[in-house]
């Protein structure tokens, strides 16, 4: 008998997974949890078989939830079953999966032939299962944006939120050049036709090629718009403890 943890924010879509699991196995031993942060709550106890995840929900999303429970134990299965195949969660999974997990990644909108088969593949035989959709986004990544750091994308964050050179710097804890230079960096890499000089200039140009530097790595799925939001509560705390500003007295971008 398997012991099956399902992890969304809709009923109907839990009462969905239910039906095809049982499918599976009459015998199933199912759990529900209706967002990451009550999945962490009532994980250590079950440790299931397997966790059907969903990625967007409230209090926390599926990735932070996965990340934390494999940072725990690396070798739980999970089945990421979402709506989305946006790159931006692509790539942010591509970051946490461990070498040891078997995990998979449907799409919600496939047939239940599908989702039935990433069940079973991954619960039964312990055979990962992507979806093709979803493989063909992890190919894209790799020719076009593969090559994007970790701190070069926290970096793209604070450029989002309209940071200055200076408070990167701070932030990152580098020089205000050494700044730039990953500003310069990051134009090079998503914004077409930048003048080789660019980070001699100043002014609007500068600004200009900022904001299209945001913009490409919006249009590319880089940035995801929930990862701002959730920034936007880190600033609030940096800006607090390092200049006593409160969030009214301040507005950034």
């Amino acid at each position: 008998m398997y012991n099956v943890l399902i992890v969304d924010d809709l009923p109907a879509l839990r009462k969905h997974a239910s039906d095809l699991l049982r499918e599976i196995d009459p015998q199933v031993k199912i759990t529900e949890a209706a967002s990451g942060k009550e999945c962490l709550e009532v994980w250590p106890q079950l440790k299931p078989d397997m966790i059907i995840m969903d990625i967007v929900m409230p209090d926390l999303n599926g990735i932070k939830a996965a990340k934390e429970i494999w940072s725990r134990e690396l070798n739980q299965k999970i089945l990421f079953w979402s709506q989305f195949h946006r790159e931006s969660f692509v790539r942010e999974l591509g970051k946490i999966v461990p070498d040891e997990a078997i995990h998979g990644y449907a799409l919600k909108s496939e047939s239940d032939d599908k989702l039935k088969y990433a069940l079973e593949s991954i619960l039964c035989h312990d055979n990962p299962y992507i979806d093709p959709i979803v493989r063909g986004v992890q190919k894209t990544i790799e020719k076009t944006w593969g090559d994007i750091t970790d701190s070069e994308y926290y970096i793209l964050l604070d450029l989002a939120l309209g940071l200055t050179d200076r408070a990167i710097a701070m932030r990152h804890h580098i020089s205000v050049r050494g700044a730039q230079n990953r500003i310069y960096s990051l134009s090079i890499k998503l914004v077409k036709g930048v003048d080789a000089h660019l980070k001699e200039t100043a002014g609007l140009e500068v600004y200009n090629t900022r904001v299209r530097i945001v913009l490409e790595a919006f249009r590319l799925g880089i940035i995801a718009p929930e990862d701002i939001q959730e920034l936007d509560g880190v600033m609030d705390s940096w800006l607090d403890k390092q200049f006593h500003f409160k969030k009214d007295s301040l507005q950034l971008g």
